[in-house]
């Protein structure tokens, strides 16, 4: 049977799901709203909760080409680069 155990609850084909729930951006790099966040997830049930610690290095290059920049018009975020919006939604290191 294929089953893990993680803080004592066995998750597997044969239990209940194991619910995370995924932070991303969602922070706005507010301290105090990544923490509501997680208070939120836990009363919706959640048993643990996923985050991404990155800097916009990480994830992409700082880079004006086409390919690289949001030109759909009907995007919140047209005319940024990738570059730009990942420094505005990555998880502090720290």
């Amino acid at each position: 049977m294929n089953e893990i155990i993680v803080e004592g609850r066995k998750i597997g084909p044969n239990h209940r799901p194991f619910i995370i729930a995924e932070m991303s951006g969602n922070h706005n790099q507010s301290l105090e709203r990544a923490l509501a966040i997680v208070e939120a997830a836990a009363k919706a049930g959640a048993h643990a909760l996923k985050i991404q610690t990155y800097t916009a290095d990480t994830m992409t290059l700082n880079l004006e080409n086409p390919e690289f920049k949001i030109e759909d018009s009907d995007s919140l975020w047209k005319g940024n680069t990738l570059y730009q919006l990942y420094q505005q939604a990555y998880t502090p290191w720290e």
